[in-house]
């Protein structure tokens, strides 16, 4: 028999041999609300590439014909259990929202898909859709949500399906923890009357989802730090970040380059910025040499011919054009007068801009990811050799990850 969602009235029969019956009458409530200690396991896993659970408001999915590996890389097996826990009594801080359920993912310990896959949540349906893109999935190893051991996976909202689907890959340990939080908070440096205000509706959507976040870490006057000049690292760890390239597990591929950043900028980063002092974008598992090697290997920056990255060094406008186009993979124009000459007729300083940054500006223009500056009498300048503020350049990310629907 099927069962309607709510209250069932069901009564079973029993008939003796000699053929008198009884009749027991109870009822079933159905309901297509994940309940707290409700538990969905599967043996192993589907060669489907896809594991829906309760209701379809937990999904994950990867490539089909994908197995399980353990640490050392060699095939196994294990069971998945999906169960739906009790809400926390603690949030992170005062400016995140719990809309979700907190869903508990379990496996065998050192388990990991061989092929990353995708976790989808489903959030609360009251939402208001104007801060959707303020939504993102969380990580914690223990389902505790207010210390710092927590790890935002971030992800793109479909806000008529009320769902959040970011990159998934198991931590290794039996159990972790997920859920789906609203981000919203005020900086100071976003009023009208700032010179950052016009980049608000991009850079708040990039720290909901933990690719960007106020800088210096810890600092007291409520600023983000919008209109400071963003440096080569930190503009790196957002664009790999934010493309979702899996990380090279390697110590260092540059001479100044190393795992903790408070070794490369205490003045940037803040005193001590770590895992334990509540970063978002570096930790013992994600530092900064492996987000510069791994945007090496995929040749979206370069380095230094004495072997140096220059973590510290601000981007200029034309410096931060070439690495966009390469982590955009635009189709440049192979000869750099011509690309020159093109833009002679967008910005009035195009005179300024390198022949070797010129195809990258022009391409990175047309795929409407950078745009100029305004000049005079309504002019546009594109001013190459300006250092770029962060709000400048998480904006130019948001548009490339907004481009290629990964936020």
């Amino acid at each position: 028999m099927s069962l309607a969602t709510g209250l069932n009235n069901v009564g079973v029969i029993a008939q003796a041999a000699d053929k008198s019956t009884d009749t027991v009458a109870f009822q079933i409530m159905y309901t297509t609300t994940p309940v707290p200690g409700l538990t969905y396991e599967v043996p192993s896993l589907p060669a489907t590439g896809k594991i829906e659970a309760f209701n379809k408001t937990v999904s994950l999915t990867y490539p089909k014909g994908n197995v399980f590996i353990d640490a050392s890389g060699r095939i196994t097996d294990s069971p998945i259990a999906f169960t739906v826990c009790d809400p926390p009594s603690d949030l992170p801080d005062s400016y995140h929202y719990l809309v979700s359920q907190v869903i508990k993912i379990s496996v065998s310990q050192g388990v990991y898909l061989q092929q990353p896959g995708q976790l989808t949540l489903s959030f609360n349906e009251n939402v208001s859709s104007s801060v959707s893109n303020q939504l993102a999935i969380w990580y914690s190893p223990d389902n505790v949500w207010n210390d710092n051991d927590n790890y935002i996976l971030g992800g793109r909202t479909d806000a008529s399906k009320k769902t959040v689907t970011a990159p998934f890959q198991f931590s290794g340990n039996s159990e972790g923890y997920y859920a789906v939080f609203l981000a919203d908070r005020v900086f100071a440096d976003f009023s009208d009357q700032s010179e950052a205000a016009w980049a608000y509706s991009s850079v708040m959507p990039m720290w909901a989802k933990g690719l960007a976040e106020p800088l210096p870490f810890n600092r007291g006057d409520y600023k983000f730090g919008a209109g400071d000049d963003i440096n080569r690292l930190e503009f790196t760890t957002i664009l790999v970040k934010g493309l979702g390239l899996p990380l090279e597990n390697v110590p260092s591929v540059f001479r100044d380059v190393y795992g903790a950043p408070k070794f490369i900028d205490n003045a940037y980063f803040g005193t001590d910025y770590s895992l334990q002092a509540g970063g978002l974008l570096y930790d013992q598992e994600h530092t900064p040499a492996q987000y510069v090697a791994t945007a090496l290997r995929y040749g979206i920056i370069a380095g230094y011919p004495d072997g140096t990255f220059q973590p510290q060094k601000s981007l200029t406008r034309q410096e931060a054009a070439v690495i966009l186009a390469r982590a955009a993979n635009l189709k440049l124009i192979n000869d750099g007068d011509k690309a020159k000459s093109s833009l002679q007729k967008i910005f009035t300083d195009a005179e300024d801009i390198q022949p070797w940054a010129a195809p990258s500006i022009l391409a990175a223009y047309r795929a409407k990811l950078i745009a100029g500056l305004p000049g005079e009498d309504k002019t546009i300048r594109f001013a190459p050799n300006e250092t770029l503020t962060r709000a400048q350049a998480i904006t130019m990310i948001y548009r490339l990850l907004e481009k290629q629907k990964k936020i």
